[in-house]
């Protein structure tokens, strides 16, 4: 078993940005989902983080817990309703948008990412953990606006 030398929960969800992720493998098991990542940002708020600016991480691994659910959907351009898969179906999958909603004792995790389609799942679990070892530069965003 990997160890990994950070680690941040759900917690820090509104410091921690996952757009523009690439998932690179989801292995679901009975309460919980491995997803394996390529990297993170995690943004300058969070306790982890001791820079001024978000930091991207190395390949990262995010782990739902305490699943009871989760349902993924693709949006295929000839359907007009969203057809059920297999999260562990999606072959390269790119989070666009990821939120959090609290409901009752678990939360739900909405994913709307591209998978060669739009696509989205949703997981209901108690919590995740975000587990990565490294930072390897500033986020993609740092200094975005300063030319312009």
């Amino acid at each position: 078993m990997k160890s990994w030398k950070k680690s941040s929960t759900d917690v820090h969800f509104d410091d921690i940005d996952f757009h523009d992720a690439l998932v690179k493998r989801i292995e679901v098991k009975e309460r919980e989902i491995i997803v394996e990542l390529e990297s993170v940002n995690i943004l300058p708020g969070h306790l982890l983080n001791p820079y001024d600016v978000a930091k991207n991480t190395d390949r990262c691994r995010l782990i739902f817990q305490r699943v009871t659910s989760n349902q993924a959907v693709v949006y295929s351009p000839e359907e007009k309703v969203p057809q059920p898969i297999q999260c562990t179906d999606f072959k390269s999958l790119e989070i666009l948008k990821f939120e959090r909603f609290q409901s009752d004792e678990s939360q739900i995790f909405k994913i709307f990412g591209a998978d060669n389609q739009f696509c989205g799942w949703e997981v209901r679990a108690g919590g995740f953990v975000l587990h990565w070892n490294e930072f390897t530069g500033d986020a993609w965003f740092v200094g975005w606006n300063e030319n312009k």
